[in-house]
């Protein structure tokens, strides 16, 4: 049954993703007062990328064509061990925690970006290095944010934070709690490029991940578009099922309510993406050496979560 449940929220998540994208897209351009594609869009698009033909720079090494579909593996392997439509581990779920889904997180953004290098193309080596620059930083207050999660659960499971978040009020309603989620939530603006981090546009002073792409085409392409919008599902899934909004989340074996809370899930989602609409619809992108302004904001909230915990527990004192 759980093997059964694991190819259930696989798929989930493979299909939805992009559908996501596309509400957003959609609500984005309505916001505009603009008819704007269809929220099926994503969909048309990643059929065309599939049906052309790949092109590889003749200076690229045949890890180049290979990357696209290593990272596109490893999202799909985080389907299978993150909460996304239950609060009880799934057959692959003991596989890693927190710090090893990072760990995977952070090999897939690797993979993308020597492929970029390796592709000696201007634009795609920008946007490496601005993206390095960025994740040299918001990485290690991922990492602050997990360890206060263990401290508040005593492990680096996300199905305990959960089921733990879910069922005490006093943690939820809890300060360190809400410094972590607000940290997350501003983590979660820079791996998802929105705004005021990253622009979608085609000016190359707006790109970040869109310019590492630049060198690719048809399949390939299509699997490292296809990947990202199963990335940013994801992470906007531990946000809402793990920090934000943790209720209702089946913490036991249920077919039936899996599948209720799988529509739900969807709701909390479309909610977070709209949210997401109108923070791009109502602020601009931020200089580049401004976003370290930012991201310096972000490790203020996760430090105030460590520093809120060792000053009001117990005894007190660090």
């Amino acid at each position: 049954m759980l093997l059964i449940l694991s190819i259930l929220q696989l798929l989930y998540v493979v299909l939805l993703a992009p559908l996501a994208a596309g509400v957003l897209a959609k609500t984005e351009e309505l916001l505009e007062s603009k008819k704007g594609p269809s929220i099926f869009q994503t969909y048309y698009d990643l059929a065309k990328l599939f049906r052309k033909e790949s092109l590889v720079p003749g200076v690229a090494l045949p890890f180049f064509r290979i990357a696209p579909y290593l990272t596109f593996a490893f999202y799909l392997l985080l389907t299978l061990v993150l909460p996304i439509i239950t609060a009880f581990p799934l057959t692959f779920g003991p596989v890693v925690d927190f710090m090893g889904g990072g760990l995977v997180f952070g090999a897939a953004a690797a993979i993308k970006k020597l492929a970029a290098l390796d592709s000696r193309n201007n634009y795609s080596h920008l946007g490496t290095s601005r993206a390095a620059s960025i994740g040299a930083l918001s990485e290690p207050i991922m990492l602050l944010i997990f360890i206060m999660l263990g401290v508040i659960s005593h492990t680096n499971n996300p199905y305990v934070i959960n089921n733990i978040l879910q069922t005490s009020g006093a943690w939820y309603g809890s300060l360190v709690h809400w410094f972590v989620t607000i940290a997350f939530f501003m983590v979660l603006i820079v791996e998802t490029g929105k705004l005021p981090i990253e622009s979608h546009s085609m000016g190359e002073l707006g790109m970040i991940d869109q310019s590492m792409e630049m060198e690719y085409s048809g399949r390939e392409l299509a699997l490292y578009k296809w990947g990202s919008y199963m990335k940013h599902f994801l992470l906007m899934n531990v946000f809402m099922n793990v920090l934000a909004v943790p209720f209702l989340v089946p913490m036991a074996l249920s077919i039936p309510a899996v599948l209720v809370y799988a529509l739900i899930n969807f709701v909390k989602i479309l909610v977070l993406v709209v949210v997401f609409a109108l923070l791009n619809e109502s602020v601009s992108k931020y200089r580049l050496f401004k976003i370290f302004d930012y991201v310096a904001v972000t490790f203020v909230f996760a430090f105030l979560a460590a520093l809120v915990f060792f000053t009001t527990r117990p005894g007190g004192g660090f």
